[in-house]
């Protein structure tokens, strides 16, 4: 989210201050890890580090119920049914994640504990305070989310099966998205160093930003999608079908690439009606599931890249979501992409 722009949202969709991000966000010193992520294994053995370490926050923090969930929060009005559901797809998704790390017949919520317990004490006591301290403000981060879910929505959970986050990507798949673009130079920067490295990555554009002339090919060996005429939510339906169709006209020259229609919703939030339009009209609505929270001031460009890499090695699939009108995306590129090589995981190509 953007701060500025968030603001004025405020006063189009009361509530809208509740789903602002927190004042603190999950980051961590990766040089805290005592070993050089250059290889499989290695990847491998950080991924498995930092999932026993979430299961274990996870494990430790009380989620039986709505008063449980605002003590956590300050959400006053709890979603349970969001929260469950996300905790459910979690746990499935850490349990099959540290399988694909480990090889061990850990089959359940209540093994990967136990291994968490059993484990956890063998690893180096600053990487482990350090990584505590992480996932007890990412569990913040995402319980807040899922509890506001659907009142406020965002990309927590999905609507239907036409919403894509990244969890059924396959083991090791990435894919890279930029929001907000273009920027005059840094757009242009950016899409450089990723086709120098053969990188397909998404690019949702908003519709008052393009100017044809400039831009027809930009694009070139990448992919497009509509992130809206301007940036704010899609709840109303009318407005969010004009933004779409106002932008979808502007696009119209750049799209020269076999490229299916795709949509992000700007703040992740669309209402349920926008949500089945979308998916009726066959265009691909994207979310994501690891946040660089590079629009966030506070955070450095070393804390955002170590940021998404702590969250690659824990998810270790999804979707990467950063913003190509700030310049911390170009920064962390040569470090994810060393890893994604050097760890035999591959980059998800958007055509």
């Amino acid at each position: 989210m953007k701060i500025i722009r968030l603001v004025l949202l405020v006063c189009l969709w009361p509530g809208l201050l509740n789903a602002a991000g927190p004042d603190k966000v999950a980051t961590m010193d990766r040089a805290l890890w005592p070993e050089i992520i250059d290889s499989q294994m290695a990847f491998d053995r950080a991924s498995a580090a930092e999932i026993l370490q979430f299961a274990n926050v996870i494990h430790q923090t009380s989620l039986a119920n709505a008063a449980d969930i605002n003590a956590l929060t300050g959400v006053k009005q709890v979603s349970l049914s969001s929260v469950e559901r996300w905790l459910r797809a979690t746990q499935q998704q850490l349990v099959a994640g540290y399988q694909s790390a480990t090889h061990l017949p850990v089959h359940d919520w209540q093994g990967l504990v136990r291994q968490a317990q059993a484990q956890l004490p063998v690893y180096d006591p600053h990487w482990r305070q350090a990584s505590e301290a992480f996932y007890r403000y990412y569990l913040f981060e995402q319980i807040r989310l899922a509890a506001l879910f659907p009142r406020i929505s965002s990309e927590i959970l999905t609507m239907n099966a036409n919403e894509i986050r990244g969890d059924h990507f396959a083991d090791g798949e990435f894919l890279l998205t930029f929001d907000d673009g273009p920027h005059p130079t840094r757009t242009p920067r950016l899409i450089q160093a990723l086709n120098q490295k053969e990188i397909q990555a998404m690019f949702f554009i908003l519709g008052h930003k393009i100017n044809a002339t400039q831009h027809t090919t930009l694009y070139q060996q990448q992919c497009l999608g509509a992130h809206g005429w301007r940036h704010r939510a899609h709840q109303d339906l009318k407005w969010s079908e004009s933004s779409i169709a106002q932008t979808e006209q502007a696009m119209a020259p750049l799209l020269s690439l076999n490229t299916t229609k795709t949509f992000r919703p700007p703040y992740g939030m669309r209402s349920p009606e926008f949500s089945d339009w979308l998916a009726q009209h066959q265009i691909q609505t994207y979310l994501w599931n690891i946040d660089s929270q590079d629009w966030n001031r506070t955070l450095n460009a070393k804390a955002v890249t170590d940021r998404v890499v702590t969250l690659m090695l824990l998810w270790r699939k999804g979707v990467i979501l950063f913003h190509d009108i700030h310049p911390q995306a170009a920064i962390a590129l040569p470090i994810l992409d060393d890893l994604i090589t050097q760890s035999n995981k591959h980059w998800r190509r958007c055509i």
